[in-house]
C-alpha cells in the first residue's frame, strides 16, 4: 500500500523532531549551560520581540514541554514524569 503525501509529510516531521531532540542531547552532554541557554534565548524572544514571538500559546507551550523533556534526558531523569509547567522532572 503507498503512502500518501500526508503519511510521508508526518513520518518526515517525526524523525526530524527526533533527530533535533537526539541532537540537543547531545550538544547539551558536551556543554552544560546549552539548555539554559536555550531556554535564555527563547524566553528572550518572548519578551523582546512580537515578530518572532508569533505562535500560539500551544506552540511556545510544546516547546517548554520539549525542552523539559529533553532536559530530563540529559540529566538522567525519567522524561515520563516530567512535571506540568515546571520543566523539571520529581
Amino acid at each position: 500500500m503507498a503512502q500518501t503525501d500526508t503519511e510521508r509529510l508526518t513520518a518526515m516531521v517525526h524523525a526530524n523532531d527526533k533527530l533535533l531532540k537526539g541532537l540537543t542531547v547531545l550538544l547539551a552532554l558536551r556543554d552544560e549551560h546549552l539548555l539554559e541557554d536555550l531556554k535564555a534565548v527563547f524566553a528572550g524572544i518572548l519578551s523582546e520581540s512580537r515578530e518572532m514571538a508569533s505562535g500560539s500559546n500551544a506552540t511556545w507551550d510544546h516547546l517548554r514541554h520539549e525542552l523539559s523533556l529533553i532536559t530530563a534526558l540529559v540529566e538522567g531523569d525519567d522524561p515520563d514524569v516530567v512535571e506540568e509547567g515546571e520543566g523539571r522532572v520529581n
